[in-house]
């Protein structure tokens, strides 16, 4: 039962078999988990190495090794992969973020001839593509749909003069080591398969599990929205393209909306234009957060109802009127907690300006504007208030990713 018997070309039909399965049915069909440690990469993909051994020592002896049959590890499965020729490595760059934004900052982006700037298919596409995990859609999208979503945007903000061919990234972001796509046959894989071919399979395609997994957190998805825009489309109008790719809640830190234009309104008017009856209404249906208002009460008491920002203190019915606001957004697609921690007390002018991403605190506590028009002044800070500085540097985060000018803080 040893690993001495597998040869190049085993390995090579175990990684055709990985690849026509696709990764999950492969691990399950042949009883293994996910590598943790040691991965195979050929080609920009990276394989689970003890499955690989295991089904390759199948394809060499006939007898197909489960997971329990062996061991893994650096002395057994690597060296073996190794000595064949094959290069593994640690699976931990898809366990932590760094690693995850690291390889969102080297994608293997092309140039056209003539124009120095990087190719925009593969970062808007990843862009797409983590919209879909904020929506906490599936991860894998078939490649009709992929094709009539991600082929306008690439018209509408790629490079001047490019041609928008989605085929490109749907399959070249494999080599990203975030990506993969599923449901090619084996024998179609050894170059990129044209789009007839795309057409016939209806193939999938989107990122790995554990990408996936790492996008879930919002701190770190948001930390990849902002690595591709100032990697790859600085000079791209980042609010039109949120919008457009369904990325609209990052353009605020919190649920500012303004009314429809598109609504209109059945009240009567005079010939001057004045109403001549009641505003009309209509019913509707609408999910909202539940907030703890013992907490809002709180933060409030605990500043005196005074601004953190401006020190105001506004007046509404004889009363002092402050507002608690959340540093980092409840809700998609911030995710923050309602807790004291992540509160502010503010005024409703500030309230409305820290929302709206047009000021925000720097790692010296200091409040500034985002378009640099504004005396910075020190965030007051009350000491039975504790604030966690991971909401403020988000919030600032998502400042900069705004930004017109150059990065905040």
């Amino acid at each position: 039962m040893g690993l001495g018997d597998i040869r190049y070309e085993d390995v090579i039909a175990a990684t055709e078999e990985f690849r026509s399965l696709g990764r999950d049915d492969f691990l399950q069909q042949y009883g293994f988990r996910r590598a943790k440690s040691y991965e195979m990469v050929l080609d920009g993909l990276r394989y689970d190495s003890k499955a690989i051994v295991g089904v390759a020592h199948g394809h060499a002896t006939g007898e197909f090794l489960r997971a329990g049959d062996f061991s893994g590890g650096a002395a057994t499965v690597a060296r073996c992969l190794r000595d064949l020729g094959f290069v593994v490595e640690t699976g931990e760059t898809f366990h932590n973020p760094a690693a995850l934004l690291e390889r969102l900052r080297r994608l293997k982006v092309s140039r056209g001839p003539g124009n120095p700037a990087p190719s925009r298919h593969q970062p808007l596409s990843l862009l797409w593509a983590i919209s879909r995990e904020a929506d906490e859609w599936p991860r894998l999208t078939s490649w009709p749909q992929f094709r009539d979503e991600v082929g306008p945007l690439l018209v509408e903000f790629g490079l001047p003069n490019a041609k928008a061919t989605p085929e490109y990234p749907f399959w070249h972001l494999r080599g990203s080591g975030l990506w993969e796509v599923q449901g090619i046959p084996a024998e179609l894989t050894e170059k990129m398969p044209k789009t007839s071919i795309l057409d016939a399979h209806h193939p999938q395609a989107g990122f790995k599990e554990e990408a996936a997994g790492l996008l879930r957190d919002p701190v770190t998805r948001l930390d990849a929205i902002a690595t591709i825009c100032e990697t790859y489309l600085q000079d791209v109008d980042r609010q039109a393209l949120f919008e457009r790719i369904g990325l609209a809640g990052y353009t605020t830190a919190g649920s500012l909306s303004s009314p429809s234009e598109d609504e209109s309104s059945d009240a009567g008017t005079d010939e001057y234009g004045r109403a001549t009856g009641p505003a009309p209404r209509r019913d509707t249906t609408r999910s909202v957060i539940v907030r703890d208002e013992a907490l809002a009460r709180k933060v409030k008491e605990l500043e005196g109802d005074r601004c953190q920002i401006c020190d105001t203190t506004l007046r509404y019915l004889n009363r002092p009127y402050s507002e608690a606001a959340h540093i980092r957004g409840l809700g998609r697609p911030h995710h923050g907690p309602d807790e004291l921690q992540n509160l502010l007390c503010l005024c409703a002018n500030c309230h409305v300006l820290f929302d709206g991403l047009e000021i925000y605190v720097d790692p010296d506590g200091l409040v500034r504007g985002t378009r640099g028009d504004r005396e910075p002044r020190p965030l007051r800070r009350d000491p039975g208030h504790p604030m966690d500085e991971t909401h403020i540097g988000y919030h600032r985060d998502l400042c900069n990713l705004n930004a017109r000018k150059p990065a905040v803080g």
